[in-house]
């Protein structure tokens, strides 16, 4: 392969990947982040990985002000199960979502919180049924 072919292709996986300081949402797990803000809306997207029985903890902060709040975790394949479970910036359960809460198994769950609370929500990522490691991406976005 061409050096001008390799440069081109690392620029196109930078331009993907933004590599962006992510204040808004925070994890302890192998995340690359990127952050977007504007005067109307807020949003984090997220990439990692989990296997059997981990749980990957997130953190989000929630500015004052917003109608809605989105929560998008995406592993790919049915093949595999997630578990959602979101907490409120108080620390209550606000819910556990699995695979089939959207009606069908797709790999995905997608959760829209109206008038969420300011302050830092805990998003709880477990791996209830995977094989090896795999990757999800846990996206969140703040409307006012």
């Amino acid at each position: 392969m061409k050096i001008s072919h390799i440069i081109g292709l690392l620029a196109a996986v930078a331009f993907i990947v933004p590599m962006v300081s992510a204040a808004g949402i925070g994890n302890e797990n192998d995340g690359v982040a990127g952050l977007l803000s504007q005067a109307d809306w807020y949003e984090t997207r997220e990439y990692f990985t989990i296997t059997q029985g981990e749980t990957d903890t997130h953190l989000l902060n929630v500015p004052a002000g917003m109608s809605l709040l989105n929560v998008y975790l995406n592993w790919f394949t049915p093949d595999h199960s997630l578990r959602l479970e979101i907490y409120r910036p108080d620390g209550s359960l606000y819910g556990s979502y699995r695979d089939n809460y959207g009606g069908r198994l797709d790999g995905q769950i997608r959760i829209d919180i109206s008038s969420p609370a300011s302050g830092t929500w805990r998003l709880k990522v477990y791996g209830e049924s995977v094989t090896g490691t795999i990757p999800y991406i846990l996206n969140c976005n703040a409307y006012a």
